[in-house]
Parts: C-alpha cells; sequence; structure tokens
C-alpha cells in the first residue's frame, strides 16, 4: 500500500490549525475517568473529526485516544494510531508544547509517523526505511540522534505535566547532565533530532497513540524505543496500553538504562 506522507502531513497541518483556533479563544474543559488527571477540550474533538474523516478515505481501521475502540482493526494488516491533540494539558495552560501525531502501522510495526507542532508549524515525520525529518516553515531537514555516550552531558528529557518520582530517581542514579521538563510526544521527536538523549516514562497509564507517531521517526533517525524491560513496542495489541512504561533514547546506553530501571524497580 502506497501512502504519501506529504498527504498525512497536511491532514496534521489541518487538524492543528483548527486546534488553533480553540487555542486562541474560548472553549469548553471536560474530564476522561476519575479526577482531573486527563483532561478534554473542544479542540481535541475537533481535531479527532478533521483525522478520522480525513484517514477514513483509506479503509483503514482507526486506533483512536478519542474513541471507543473497534477491535475488528485486530483483524486488520494494517491500522491508524491517532492522538488528535497531545498534551491537552500543556495546551489548557497555555505553553505552546502540544501536538497532533498520526501513525500508521503495519503487522504490529510502526511504519510512518507524523507529529505536528501547531503553535511553531513545525513537523517530524518519517516513513520506515526511508530517513526522519524536521520540517519547520516549509524548510524540511534529515535529522540524526545525538552520538553522546556520557551520562554526565547527556539531556533527559521530562514530562512537565506528568512528572513522576521515579523518573528522578532515574537521573540521579545515572548522573544525568540535563534535565529538561517539555510537554506532549513531542519528547520523542527531539531524542530523534538530536535534541536531547533521553527519554523515559515509567508510568503505566500510557497507550499506542502516545508513541505510535514517534517510533518510526526515532528508529529512522538511529535512536531506540522500547518498553522497560527492553522489549520493542509493538502496534495493534488487545489492550493499547504500554503497561511497561517506555524508553527512548540515542541508543549509545539504551542497555544501561534499561538496567538501571531494573535495579530501581520501577
Amino acid at each position: 500500500m502506497e501512502i504519501s506522507i506529504e498527504d498525512i502531513k497536511k491532514i496534521a497541518k489541518k487538524a492543528g490549525e483548527e486546534i488553533l483556533k480553540y487555542y486562541n479563544s474560548d472553549y469548553d474543559i471536560s474530564y476522561k475517568g476519575e479526577g482531573k488527571a486527563s483532561p478534554l477540550t473542544d479542540a481535541d474533538l475537533a481535531s479527532d473529526k478533521i483525522i478520522k474523516d480525513e484517514l477514513e478515505k483509506y479503509g483503514i481501521p482507526i486506533l483512536r485516544e478519542e474513541s471507543s475502540d473497534d477491535k475488528k482493526r485486530l483483524n486488520s494488516e494494517y491500522v491508524w494510531v491517532v492522538d488528535p491533540l497531545d498534551g491537552t494539558s500543556d495546551f489548557i495552560k497555555k505553553t505552546g508544547e502540544f501536538v497532533v501525531s498520526i501513525g500508521l502501522v503495519k503487522n504490529k510495526q510502526p511504519i510512518l509517523g507524523v507529529i505536528y507542532e501547531p503553535v511553531i508549524d513545525r513537523f517530524f515525520y518519517a516513513q520506515k526505511d526511508k530517513g526522519a525529518f524536521m520540517e519547520e516553515r516549509g524548510t524540511a531537514k534529515g535529522i540524526k540522534v545525538s552520538a553522546e555516550s556520557d551520562f554526565s552531558k547527556m539531556r533527559i528529557l521530562l514530562s512537565r505535566s506528568h512528572l513522576l518520582s521515579s523518573d528522578l530517581k532515574l537521573c540521579e542514579s545515572l548522573g544525568i547532565g540535563e534535565k529538561i521538563e517539555r510537554g506532549s510526544v513531542a519528547k520523542i521527536a527531539l531524542v530523534a533530532a538530536g535534541m536531547g538523549e533521553i527519554y523515559v516514562n515509567t508510568s503505566d497509564k500510557t497507550s499506542e497513540w502516545d508513541t505510535c507517531g514517534g517510533a518510526v521517526i526515532v528508529r529512522e533517525a538511529g535512536g531506540k524505543i522500547t518498553d522497560m524491560k527492553g522489549n520493542d513496542l509493538v502496534y495493534n495489541n488487545d489492550n493499547p496500553r504500554h503497561l511497561d512504561g517506555f524508553v527512548v533514547s540515542n541508543g549509545t546506553r539504551h542497555e544501561d538504562i534499561i538496567n538501571e530501571l531494573k535495579s530501581l524497580k520501577v
């Protein structure tokens, strides 16, 4: 199946432009589940509708954060995995650090990924075996992970909205040089672009749509993404949750990070 990544970028940008209309005006906020850990805005729903309507033309099942799960996808060779607005908390706080994420999976492996940052009009994108790219205001360039292998000189990207004590414990035990707090799964793409070396999420509450768009990007850039046990992430599972978290790195010390997580019993 031949799918133009430029067409998928256009869909992500269309959704991002709709998000910005809400970003600069009033909107309603509701919450998914118990408490206020998972906010949902009109912008999430508007972006979700645009992406759904556009992707349905391909006749491929869609696994989306903001919809009920149609298990028919489990029998499909291909599946779209979509987060229409990742970083809703940052959207609400107006940090600008939220993204649209679209991934395409074939036989449980991500083969295409687009991450779009609407506020700064920046794309990260990749297709399997075709390299990874960053595009800012219409100008694209290839990206590669950093070659840094000294933990004391490495930069770890941490969640601003969901920072865990286990994340800080890992930083301390490895002697990480610099901690950078950042919103959304753009953190995966930033590792791919050499703007950080490590991103670890020790929570069991993330799902396939949180990583799918970024997974192929970081792999094509020369990096690694696995669960905390060191297993490659696979997609289109019956349960889309990443129960063993995930680890993204430039690859130079990935096994050491995994081993440290095991020793910390995270």
